[in-house]
């Protein structure tokens, strides 16, 4: 069984786009400029091909651009001269885009989160705010009073009933009146911010080939194991 590769593609869409790596524009021989050479254009993986690789995944993309380009650049590396396990096109651009889509949250976390998981980072936020609002209120009040009568020659002995004297020889008041008022507002935040990293070489030499195994899924799914 023989099928095409992705070489086959994109020579084909290159030649589709209207680009000749034999004749210019004009008519002249240039076969032997490497400015003209699809292997050139390939080496370089520029604009062209990054669109006819786009179309190849239905314009899917991964959620970082960047990150996008390179898994991208190494698909396409890896597999320009791979045989397609399907008879067609199209049907080989469907299997692709059912491996990229059931994948895809995969190969967005290893590109996003691999560093974190190398260094095993830590990282904690906590916030803590507390409001203090209280009113004590108080009054105190001191009332001193003392009379004093030289009692009548006709009166032995005064009643000690009757708060009230009406003659008094020495009459002495005092009245301490006093009103406490305290309040109390405010509020404390309290913001706490940690990040902690640890290196090992042994975690690093498990992230080797993180990549390549992803593409070993593609690998299966979507070529034929024929060499």
């Amino acid at each position: 069984m023989r099928t095409t590769t992705i070489y086959n593609i994109v020579h084909s869409e290159l030649i589709k786009k209207g680009l000749n790596e034999f004749i210019d524009e004009d008519g002249n021989l240039v076969f032997f400029d490497n400015d003209h050479q699809f292997m050139t254009k390939i080496f370089s993986y520029d604009e062209d091909i990054s669109e006819i690789v786009d179309d190849l995944f239905n314009g899917m993309k991964l959620d970082d651009p960047l990150h996008d380009d390179h898994f991208k650049r190494n698909f396409f590396y890896c597999f320009i001269n791979r045989q397609i396990n399907r008879q067609t096109i199209e049907a080989f651009k469907l299997e692709l885009i059912n491996v990229f889509m059931s994948n895809k949250t995969y190969i967005n976390m290893v590109y996003e989160d691999l560093e974190d998981h190398i260094l095993q980072k830590n990282i904690s936020h906590s916030d803590n705010e507390q409001n203090n609002n209280q009113v004590n209120t108080g009054s105190t009040t001191t009332d001193n009073r003392s009379a004093f009568s030289d009692l009548p020659q006709s009166q032995s002995n005064l009643d000690v009933n009757d708060t009230s004297m009406s003659y008094a020889t020495d009459n002495t008041i005092s009245r301490n009146n006093q009103t406490n008022q305290q309040e109390t507002d405010g509020s404390t935040t309290n913001v706490s911010n940690s990040e902690n990293k640890s290196y090992s070489l042994d975690e690093l030499f498990k992230s080797n080939g993180v990549l390549e195994n992803i593409l070993n899924i593609f690998d299966v799914k979507c070529f034929l194991q024929v060499w």
